[in-house]
């Protein structure tokens, strides 16, 4: 064997391909990554070298040829595995054990597979010099097979025989093995164990070559048994669906149990959906069907489908991504989950799925080389740059400048190019946005659906020049450059070290904190500081969590230590501040809680917690009563339904609206919009302390007029809400599109953003 030119070959191509993943954190150690790129580039070259193998073999027993041909594979395989081993000692390796089973699990089964059929194409076809590439093209064809049940099927993940698993979509870091890739895996292995015994049977090693008909006579139990085996493994991929192998559309629409169809939208959703919250999510996926199609000057008629799953674990276990969103746009589909209402994310998703119309090759989208190599940087610019996306109350433009003052601005090259996937998700998404967005104020829509058509965009260069000049005029606040440094020091998940064991530890820490479990709380804070110290939720969790465990101490010299750093972002010494704070409360030091929520009130946060530690401070400073409910409501985490009575009994002690507001809040959060209205009212009349909380009051108004179909109403209140900041405008105008488009069934959008037209450019 280690005489062949092909094993040679494929030994030298596995150090090399161990030697290139070692360089890219995200794939220097055994994970899914890794192995998923193992399993799609071995196996060729394994089924091509046991091919090469069986050729050149003579008077040889078909067990012995199996056994060396898989023995070879697995050497192969071994070659970058231990590569990947040593590089773990350069870089952090948190899950060994799972690594090392997705290592096990895909390519190494991925690699006996291929040399099982590199010597039956071998034996086969012994005079053919071609047989070698024959063979390395099964692997192909079958990674060419997951790929169209990726684009046939609403599967987002891929089990593939040779390759392995492919998760899903790249910023879902919460990965495990799920059971289903383990049936998966058990039928690959019997697929082995029977074309092992099956070549075996046929193998004449006097001849050398296969004699079915005499061999079949010699040993009839074996090829029984084999044959019986292929029949099971066959069993599994026909009922593919059934164990989770894949989806199809009718079993994805069965186990949701509901379907709202529009002339713009089919949805399916939750069986238990209430009817009113079915007909409102349909209705906002029609608006913003609509309003792209408009926006865009697309025609097509053809209904978008949006799946809408319970929670992030029911959609990770039918399509295999969680808290990720998707969209399909060659099949005019978007995959989300149940959130509030209207969905945060909806209309991202939806352009997607409508710009299908203006996209080319075979995934509809930004694409070149014909089609087949998507632009993300268009693509996703695109999404965000239609919907016009808000992060922390802040719109692209406002993300880009504060980017570019910052010396973090990615360059309109790398932005509009495959390299986009390599950015941090928050840069590579809000720029784009903003310099597509540019695009489209500067050289018309016309302009940009070429450049989606086309996969590119013409005279990049000058364009950036040109959106460079425009950001210089768009205002930033010191307060919003504060909001922006935690999101803007994240990286990129190929940068991370330990992305899946991150995730998991902070779904660990949200139940752990669930629980009140203070002990677990801070072993797990730990356990996320010791991969990455700047983790902003565990900082502050274990420092919360220390306090309330009586280590004062230790709680404060945290804290002060993350004061004291040069480089932690202001919004992280927020959260810690905040942490500590609720700790004073709970230990009942009152005056240091509020002492602590006063200066919390002067840094940089987004306005929801912000308002929280506004109530907090004027809990504090109220009767007993009051601080009692107020910290069982925001700090203690009483159930909805309980909150709804304790704001009633704030309601009763305080004479200002807050305890109306805080009840109406919860309502909303229930969609119960008629039991809210009124609560809103007369917390209006009433009155609150703070002009954040009567501007918040302000808006959930207007949500709620809209959702009892009061329309002219609510208008007024948005209309009102102009002039606030660039955040507001743009809520306010999509929400006077919305109203627009609920009176007369169409509307006239205008191009998102502070600028519509050639007066945004220099």
């Amino acid at each position: 064997m280690t005489k062949l030119l092909t094993f040679r070959s494929s030994v030298a191509f596995a150090a090399v391909l161990g030697m290139v993943l070692a360089s890219i954190p995200l794939l220097a150690v055994h994970g899914v990554e890794s192995a998923l790129a193992l399993g799609l580039l071995l196996p060729p070259f394994v089924a091509a070298t046991a091919a090469s193998y069986t050729r050149r073999t003579h008077q040889t027993r078909g067990i012995d040829l199996m056994l060396r041909a898989i023995g070879a594979g697995l050497g192969i395989w071994l070659v970058p595995v231990l590569l990947l081993a040593l590089s773990s000692l350069r870089v952090r390796q948190c899950a060994p054990g799972e690594g090392l089973a997705f290592m096990l699990l895909g390519p190494a089964v991925g690699c006996a597979l291929a040399a099982s059929v590199g010597v039956w194409i071998g034996g086969a076809y012994r005079d053919l010099a071609w047989a070698p590439w024959a063979a390395a093209a099964v692997p192909v064809g079958a990674a060419l097979l997951g790929l169209w049940a990726f684009y046939g099927t609403p599967t987002v993940y891929v089990f593939g025989a040779f390759a392995g698993y492919f998760p899903g979509a790249i910023y879902d870091d919460l990965v495990h093995i799920p059971t289903r890739y383990l049936t998966y895996r058990a039928g690959i292995l019997i697929a082995v164990l029977a074309l092992v015994l099956l070549f075996d049977a046929l193998w004449d090693p006097s001849t050398d070559s296969l004699a079915p008909r005499a061999r079949v006579r010699e040993r009839p139990g074996t090829v029984a048994v084999a044959a019986g085996a292929l029949l099971i493994v066959a069993a599994t991929y026909w009922n593919g669906d059934a164990l989770g192998h894949w989806v199809s559309e009718d079993s994805l629409s069965e186990r949701l149990g509901k379907t709202a169809a529009g002339e713009r939208c089919i949805v399916h959703l939750p069986r238990e959906t209430h009817a009113e919250d079915a007909a409102r999510l349909l209705n906002d996926c029609e608006f913003h069907v609509e309003r792209v199609r408009r926006l865009a000057g697309l025609q097509s008629s053809e209904p978008i489908v949006a799946y809408v799953f319970r929670n992030q674990h029911e959609k990770k276990e039918l399509i295999g991504v969680g808290r990720t969103l998707v969209a399909k746009p060659w099949r005019r589909e978007v995959y989300i989950q149940m959130d509030r209402w209207p969905h945060p994310v909806l209309g991202h998703e939806v352009v997607h799925a409508v710009l299908g119309e203006a996209g080319r090759g075979p995934f509809a989208v930004a694409a070149t080389l014909g089609g087949l190599i998507p632009n993300p940087g268009i693509v996703e610019g695109a999404a965000v740059a239609l919907a016009w996306d808000l992060r922390d109350d802040l719109d692209p433009d406002q993300w880009a400048r504060i980017m570019r003052d910052r010396g973090e601005l990615p360059e309109a090259k790398t932005l509009m190019s495959v390299k986009f996937s390599g950015l941090p998700a928050r840069r590579a998404y809000m720029a784009s946005g903003s310099l597509i967005r540019f695009l489209m104020a500067s050289r018309g829509m016309d302009s940009f659906i070429g450049a989606y058509a086309e996969g590119r965009i013409g005279d990049l260069e000058a364009l950036e020049t040109e959106w460079h000049g425009y950001l210089d005029t768009v205002e930033v606040s010191e307060h919003e450059r504060g909001v922006a440094e935690v999101a803007l020091a994240r990286s990129s998940i190929f940068t991370s070290v330990c992305p899946h064991a991150l995730a998991k530890l902070r779904a660990d820490l949200s139940g752990d904190a669930a629980a009140r479990d203070d002990a677990r709380m801070l072993e797990t804070c730990r356990a996320i500081l010791e991969i990455d110290e700047g983790e902003a939720q565990a900082r502050a969790a274990l420092i919360g969590a220390l306090a309330r465990s009586g280590d004062t101490e230790g709680a404060l010299r945290e804290l002060a230590g993350l004061r004291e750093a040069v480089s932690a972002p202001k919004p992280v010494v927020a959260s810690a501040l905040e942490a500590y704070a609720d700790a004073s409360w709970t230990l009942d030091r009152h005056a240091e809680a509020a002492a602590l929520y006063e200066e919390l009130l002067a840094l940089p946060r987004t306005d929801g917690p912000a308002r929280q530690a506004e109530v907090k401070l004027l809990a504090l400073s109220g009767s007993d009563s009051e601080r009692e409910l107020i910290y069982q409501m925001l700090i203690d985490r009483a159930p909805s339904a309980v909150v709804v009575h304790l704001a009633e009994e704030l309601g009763e002690a305080r004479s200002d609206g807050l305890g109306p507001y805080l009840e109406a809040r919860q309502l909303l959060g229930q969609r119960r919009y008629a039991l809210a209205l009124p609560l809103l009212w007369e917390a209006a009349q009433r009155g609150l302390p703070s002009a954040r909380l009567e501007r918040e009051l302000e808006r959930l108004h207007g949500v709620t007029l809209f959702a009892l179909k009061r329309y002219a109403e609510s208008a007024e209140v948005w209309k009102a809400r102009t002039g606030i900041s660039r955040a507001s405008d743009a809520e306010s105008g999509r929400w006077l599109e919305r109203i627009e488009y609920a009176e007369r069934g169409t509307l006239n959008p205008k191009l998102p953003g502070p600028s519509s037209a050639h007066p945004a450019a220099p």
